[in-house]
């Protein structure tokens, strides 16, 4: 588990999956958290993150995490990693919040210990992420995170993406620089 000020990001095991393949009901019991319906905007990805993790367990801790909001026991969205570091160390971060609490600094707060959690691996030299090639909440939520911009690349679809970086000498002078200033 990963805790934040807020939130609790907990690791979603296989039994957890099973759970929600349930319903939203299923996992409210066996998380002992309310989840609304509207937790999340991508219920499709829960088979594929489900079949993923079931063919390769050793995932578990480098993938899928459920955003349980402390002060409201409540489910309210998912963030992690698209697998662990690839052998040059780079992890790849993602994140959703559910519309009922978006822009109050959660995906934020979620992307920031995501990234100290990947950079407290000494193996992990970069973290990147992805999003459309717009600037809209999620990309100020990775820039507020110290992320730079890496590029356009191909998405899917046609679909262009821009990829955002941080390297582990570029996090190290922020987290340096925050402890000089006193900055959170």
């Amino acid at each position: 588990m990963i805790q934040t000020t807020r939130l609790q990001l907990l690791p979603c095991t296989l039994k957890y999956f099973e759970a929600l393949l349930h319903g939203n009901e299923a996992l409210a019991q066996t998380l002992g958290v309310d989840v609304p319906e509207n937790w999340t905007e991508f219920p499709e990805m829960v088979l594929v993150a489900y079949d993923k993790l079931r063919n390769d367990p050793a995932l578990l801790g480098w993938f899928f995490y459920l955003a349980i909001h402390k002060a409201d026991n409540r489910l309210i969205g998912t963030g992690g990693f698209k697998g662990r570091p690839t052998p040059d160390g780079v992890v790849e971060i993602g994140y959703e919040i559910s519309v009922d609490y978006r822009e109050q600094g959660y995906a934020t707060e979620m992307a920031e210990v995501l990234i100290r959690f990947a950079f407290n691996h000494a193996y992990v030299q970069k973290v990147i992420a992805h999003t459309l090639e717009e600037y809209n909440a999620a990309v100020k939520v990775l820039q507020k995170c110290g992320m730079r911009f890496g590029g356009a690349v191909n998405g899917t679809e046609a679909d262009q993406l821009w990829r955002w970086e941080i390297t582990r000498e570029q996090y190290e002078a922020t987290q340096t620089a925050h402890q000089t200033t006193g900055l959170p």
